[in-house]
């Protein structure tokens, strides 16, 4: 990343989910943006207070509730910007205010941070990826243990190629901000993910697209 900024790791939680959001902000300026904004405004509030921060953007991985469910209360508290996948928002009917649909590859046209979109569908049809400098934020795209669930085989499909895509445009000093994880705390290296997650080593589509369907799915939201 941008060595004047900092990435602050936020762990939210509601009932049996526990998700990530992520404060980015640059030095010497007052400007910040969050990747999904989750279930403890409190915390968010609190730390964007105590930092003198001001809210400029919101980038959304995808628009599951567990990702989006501050965003209107964020929005309404700060007037920010809200970016998520053209096709995500129109293929599940995601609204808000202040939305902005970004493109695959597109860089968002945000002054004071240089943010990568990148298309990883898989998880959901239209999950986005978003690369600041050598920060990528996966949402439910990639986890250190593994990668979001697939619902068909066409889902599972898609999964392959997102990260078949990943394995091939990131660095592997590239550090990774999950939207969950399942033991290993966010921020860990990329080339460390491809040796140790199992997904990367499948390289048949129809044996990750019929592991990806028919392995255990007991504890899918035992997260840590």
């Amino acid at each position: 990343m941008e060595s004047s900024c900092k990435v602050n790791t936020i762990r939210c939680k509601w009932a049996n989910y526990i998700n990530y959001t992520y404060i980015i902000s640059k030095a010497g300026t007052r400007e910040c943006l969050i990747v999904d904004p989750a279930w403890e405004i409190k915390k968010i509030i609190s730390y964007l207070s105590l930092n003198n921060l001001t809210l400029r953007a919101i980038l959304l991985t995808h628009s599951h509730y567990d990702h989006t469910n501050l965003v209107g209360a964020l929005v309404n508290a700060f007037d920010t910007e809200v970016y998520i996948s053209g096709i995500e928002a129109k293929q599940y009917r995601y609204k808000c205010k202040n939305l902005h649909y970004a493109e695959n590859l597109e860089l968002l046209p945000l002054s004071f941070f240089k943010v990568r979109a990148f298309l990883t569908p898989g998880h959901t049809l239209g999950s986005m990826c978003y690369l600041i400098s050598n920060h990528l934020f996966t949402g439910d795209t990639l986890f250190y243990e593994g990668c979001g669930i697939c619902d068909t085989s066409e889902a599972a499909s898609n999964m392959y190629d997102s990260l078949q895509f990943l394995k091939d445009t990131i660095s592997e000093d590239t550090i990774i901000y999950p939207g969950h994880c399942y033991g290993v705390y966010p921020g860990e290296p990329f080339g460390s993910i491809v040796k140790d997650n199992i997904y990367f080593h499948i390289n048949d589509r129809q044996k990750f697209i019929d592991f990806r369907l028919n392995v255990a799915k007991k504890n899918l939201f035992d997260f840590k």
